[in-house]
């Protein structure tokens, strides 16, 4: 009990020094929120304009349609988000918009442009910042428009690469079983027919399986890929994103109050020590007292 007395009375002793130095912590925050305000209403207003485009599953045939919810295919889906936020594209949209640069492609645009699947969604947010609150929602709704023309031309190209692919299978197949004919013509062993019809019945299914499959690919021709559509094309902001002064002005009183705590415990600290040292009598005062 006798050791807690003294802790408490310190505590009384700290939080009356507190009370008599609250000036020192009314005018660190008060010169904090200050200079927080002046700074909030200098800096240039940025206004941030969202659109945002649903990435449709492929259709029912299609085997990742049971992947749909899948982590493995939400995590697939960021390729549209590194589709949307290409050099190439934002360039086009710098250039189209004329949008003053003054650094390069890359620096410019991780200020202004921002790509993001939000978690467990197949939504692409795509946001842009600009002191024009107009241009930035036109640069988002450009940016999204364009997204989801590249990912259906990707689409289309896709679906023309396996078509060909597939034509060239089934005219090899075709091939294949027309070069036994031509050699039968020159050929009268009956083992040799033998081999051959063997052969030209293999020959057959496989045709058959390639004509098949091209028919499957014309079937599902753009329903095997993700579709892309703009269902929220953003508005035209109205409040500035950047500065938030309320923001601003609560991490200012914050860090003031923090800082001035800080600086007043040091001080007490130090008055409490200097107070508790013994006061030495300097020498020389004793020799001077006696000579005289």
């Amino acid at each position: 009990t006798s050791g807690a007395m003294p802790e408490s009375f310190e505590m009384f002793r700290y939080l009356d020094y507190l009370r008599r130095r609250w000036m020192v912590i009314a005018g660190a925050v008060g010169v904090a929120v200050a200079l927080a305000l002046v700074a909030g209403l200098l800096t240039p207003a940025q206004y941030t304009a969202t659109a945002r485009i649903l990435i449709e599953s492929p259709a029912a045939g299609d085997l990742r349609a049971s992947m749909a919810v899948s982590p493995v295919y939400l995590e697939s889906l960021k390729s549209y988000a590194i589709l949307a936020s290409g050099n190439r594209l934002f360039a086009d949209a710098v250039e189209h918009f004329h949008i003053r640069r003054s650094r390069s492609i890359e620096q410019l645009k991780k200020s202004v442009l921002k790509v993001t699947i939000p978690r467990n969604t197949k939504v692409l947010e795509v946001a842009t910042t600009l002191p024009d609150p107009r241009q930035a929602w036109e640069l988002a709704h450009y940016i999204a428009v364009h997204t989801v023309a590249l990912a259906r031309d990707l689409a289309l190209e896709a679906d023309r690469d396996a078509l060909a692919d597939a034509q060239k299978q089934r005219e090899e197949a075709r091939a294949q079983l027309e070069q036994p004919e031509t050699a039968l013509a020159n050929t009268a062993a009956s083992s040799a027919n033998a081999a051959h019809s063997t052969k030209n019945e293999s020959l057959q299914l496989a045709i058959e399986a390639a004509q098949m499959h091209l028919q499957e690919v014309r079937s599902t021709a753009g329903y095997r890929a993700e579709r892309l559509k703009i269902f929220d094309p953003g508005v035209v902001p109205e409040r500035p994103s950047w500065p938030n002064i309320p923001l601003i002005l609560i991490a200012a009183v914050l860090v003031a109050l923090a800082a001035s705590l800080l600086y007043v415990t040091f001080e007490f600290n130090y008055r409490l020590e200097k107070s508790a040292a013994p006061r030495a009598v300097a020498p020389l005062a004793r020799v001077k007292n006696l000579n005289d």
